[in-house]
């Protein structure tokens, strides 16, 4: 099926893909119809998120090659036993790095692509060498938009296990943070907190680095957490997540320590409310620019229109940030098998912060939230 560990294999190339009914096997079927509708006889995958998509590794260095009848892997002696072990529906090469283009080359060469595909990614370094490699084989070279990440919008069932997860990781890890939220204790405290407890609740590390904003360093979408000592009445805005088997989760909650003021109740409770009817659109057909505008528009007709600055969400998934996108530009379609955040947000300079954000996924019926941690506004014990 594929290659021995450390063996090179320069010619003849491996051929076809083996036939499984692993959801590599699937996802790779389904770029396979991608490359058919687009005229590419073939994808070259340098993307190792993409990579570990389509065929399960997750090292450094690897190069995917998917043509109309088959899936080429190709790494070197470092990777041979991971690759080996884990990359099941493609044919797998272990070439030093001395010797890759020539390898590519003749592989090229043989495959005899009219039109070959590369993702837009690439850098120009890239690109520069790809040009040489695909010469002798005189292929047209196809710069291709997100065809892979496309894909990946739409989990599977296996990947929403995994995402449910990450979601149940996060909120133990706001949970932990909640317990440790007093006055005195600085912003980075409480981030080093959420960073260790990714690992001890059964992460692989965080899905992004967390955000701990205290009192007025919550008007601060993407503030990043100081040694400001937390003060009674300080709202705190936590913002978390956790990977979990490489997929990511996301959550944010909003704290307070000690007494809340009326200001901040106000502002809470329109978040919230943003939020609720925002996450009762989140269905299948429903345009994410509908979804935006519902929670913006709550915002705006409570007066704090100007002080929500940034989209409502985000697809969530192998990367913290993927399709599809909920924000006023949007023309993405929710689907089924999408999974989004839902965070609406209301930030005034010099008072405070206010986020609230689920994990949710999109089924054919009302949707799957995933983050379970309270959302109602919780006064913490000073």
């Amino acid at each position: 099926m594929t290659q021995p560990c450390g063996r090179t294999q320069p010619y003849p190339f491996p051929t076809e893909t083996p036939v499984t009914n692993h959801p590599h096997a699937e996802r790779l079927k389904a770029l396979q119809a991608a490359l058919a509708s687009q005229q590419l006889d073939a994808l070259l995958v340098t993307n190792l998120t993409n990579i570990r998509y389509l065929c399960g590794f997750d090292g450094s260095y690897g190069v995917l090659i998917v043509d109309r009848s088959g899936a080429f892997f190709i790494t070197d002696g470092r990777y041979a036993e991971v690759a080996e072990h884990l990359v099941t529906c493609a044919k797998i090469d272990i070439q030093p790095l001395a010797r890759t283009d020539e390898w590519y080359r003749e592989f090229f060469r043989q495959r005899g692509y009219d039109r070959l595909g590369f993702e837009g990614s690439m850098s120009v370094d890239a690109f520069e060498n790809l040009k040489g490699q695909v010469r002798p084989a005189r292929s047209k070279l196809a710069r291709t938009g997100g065809i892979v990440e496309q894909l990946r919008e739409i989990k599977d069932p296996g990947e929403i296990k995994i995402i449910a997860k990450a979601a149940k990781t996060a909120d133990r890890m706001m949970e932990a943070a909640c317990e440790h939220l007093k006055p005195g204790v600085t912003e980075l405290d409480l981030s080093r907190l959420i960073r260790r407890s990714s690992e001890e609740f059964g992460g692989e590390g965080e899905s992004f680095a967390n955000i701990v904003a205290g009192g007025p360093n919550g008007s601060r979408p993407h503030h990043h957490p100081g040694r400001r000592r937390l003060r009674a009445g300080d709202a705190v805005t936590i913002d978390l997540g956790a990977v979990v088997e490489g997929y990511c989760s996301d959550m944010t909650r909003n704290p307070v320590v000690g007494r809340v003021s009326r200001r901040f109740e106000e502002i809470y409770a329109v978040c919230l409310e943003a939020q609720e009817a925002a996450l009762k659109a989140v269905r299948p057909g429903t345009p994410c620019q509908e979804v935006d505008a519902i929670a913006r528009e709550i915002i705006a007709s409570r007066g704090f229109g100007d002080f929500f600055n940034h989209g409502l969400g985000h697809g969530v998934g192998l990367q913290i940030h993927e399709g599809p996108r909920l924000n006023k530009t949007s023309t993405a379609v929710l689907k089924p098998g999408h999974v989004v955040t839902v965070e609406p947000g209301i930030y005034i300079p010099g008072v405070a912060g206010v986020r609230i954000e689920d994990l949710v996924v999109v089924t054919e019926g009302k949707p799957r939230i995933l983050s379970r941690a309270t959302k109602s506004l919780t006064i913490l014990p000073t």
